[in-house]
């Protein structure tokens, strides 16, 4: 493949080995913070499902998707503030005063090519040509929006059919077979140390959903009476589906995290480019994926009925923590790696123990304790491992980097660098 033309020419050192330093340091710095930004949205996100639950009888799982995964289309204008800030602020540092009508136009033009050049480098990436940009970006658009679709519809029907705990150590599996497709699809490494990261923070889920389980059973009355309750809801022929279904849809999110990445993150990812694809998801469920809720309706397994107002704008603002969780969630698959992204996304369960401990007043158990630490436990695994191929691929770099400055002379100095933050 040919070398991708620059994005930005920008007043730094052109040596490739201080280029590809300052790639990987904003790489993983932007990574962090994207993490930490979908820990947050994730937890809020929890919340506010929490209370519709307990305030509103609204069981309408498809609809409420379809709201939440078309709130997704905002993520487009927000990128595109972002970016005229990100570019005025750049302006103000060179005292450059243009125009606000002059400084959108700038911001559209940039934002035009950078995108037009990341849609370039991913088609001749998948595809070895670059033809039909529109066809193959609404392809990659759709297909993303469906794949995102399925694990979350059948997560919601899993609900009714097993109880949460054990949905949740199901769902949260997605991490091993995130890093099971990551092998066969991306060709990533089978190390001891990944393994034992995703079973470290696998084994830690269990713990505490087990622990939830037998803090429920230690409760009088009222818990033997929900235990009977619980055992009469799970223990039929309905449990063993929802297990099913459940697999499924852990089986099926981890296919979609690697399969975005592989087929749907350019060679020089950048966080412009995958909000703006975030974007496009939410605007082809926005003006596709609306075609199942009449086909739900009429064959009965769903009947449409809006939302009362007080429950329509909780619904809304789901979406809108679930707009922030997944824009982030995308950034830092496209930056960093599947599997990261996944275990990383585990750290979820232990923030969301102590937010309940704040809010309810009720100690965290030390099930919870102990599952939290094999998550951290596992996460720094991961990540130390991670940082190391890092640090491996940045010294091969800078080795062929000298090799095409001893070759070219300027030709690879400043066409490798990337704008601060875009990385």
């Amino acid at each position: 493949m040919p070398s991708s033309p620059t994005y930005r020419t920008v007043p730094l050192d052109d040596t490739t080995h201080s280029v590809v330093k300052v790639q990987k340091h904003s790489t993983s710095f932007i990574a962090a913070v994207m993490l930490t930004i979908c820990i947050i949205s994730f937890v809020l996100q929890t919340e506010l499902a929490q209370y519709v639950q307990k305030t509103s009888n609204y069981q309408k799982p498809y609809f409420i998707l379809y709201i939440g995964h078309a709130c997704y289309t905002f993520m487009i204008p927000i990128q595109f503030i972002v970016e005229c800030i990100n570019i005025r602020w750049f302006s103000l540092q060179r005292q450059e005063k243009p125009s606000w009508q002059q400084h959108i136009r700038d911001t559209v033009g940039y934002c035009r090519k950078q995108l037009t050049q990341s849609v370039q480098e991913l088609e001749e990436q998948v595809q070895n040509k670059q033809q039909h940009h529109t066809s193959f970006m609404l392809r990659t658009g759709l297909t993303l929006s469906i794949l995102f679709t399925i694990p979350a519809y059948l997560w919601y029907l899993s609900v009714n059919l097993i109880s949460m705990s054990t949905l949740t150590v199901i769902f949260n599996t997605g991490c091993f077979w995130a890093y099971i497709f990551s092998i066969f699809m991306l060709g990533d490494a089978i190390l001891l140390s990944k393994f034992l990261a995703v079973g470290l923070s696998v084994l830690g889920v269990v713990v505490m959903a087990l622990g939830q389980d037998d803090a429920g059973h230690g409760d009088g009355d009222d818990s033997q009476n929900q235990d009977t309750l619980t055992h009469s809801s799970y223990s039929s022929f309905p449990s063993i589906i929802g297990l099913n279904v459940a697999v499924v849809a852990a089986l099926t999110y981890g296919f979609y995290e690697v399969y975005y990445k592989k087929y749907a993150t350019p060679p020089r990812p950048t966080v412009l480019f995958a909000n703006m694809m975030t974007g496009g998801i939410g605007a082809i469920t926005l003006l596709v994926l609306w075609i199942p809720i009449p086909i739900l309706h009429y064959t009965g397994l769903e009947i449409f009925e809006l939302p009362d107002g007080h429950t329509f704008v909780m619904i809304i603002a789901i979406g809108s923590m679930s707009v922030i969780y997944n824009a982030s969630m995308m950034c830092v698959i496209a930056l960093m790696n599947p599997v990261f992204a996944a275990v990383g996304v585990l750290l979820t369960i232990p923030v969301v123990a102590v937010t309940d401990m704040i809010i309810t007043g009720v100690m965290i158990s030390l099930a919870t304790v102990l599952g939290s630490i094999l998550i951290l436990v596992g996460f720094v695994i991961l990540n130390r491992q991670i940082t190391n191929e890092q640090q491996q691929q940045q010294n091969s770099e800078c080795i062929l980097g000298q090799d095409d400055d001893g070759d070219d002379g300027d030709a690879h100095g400043v066409d490798n660098v990337a704008p601060p933050g875009l990385v």
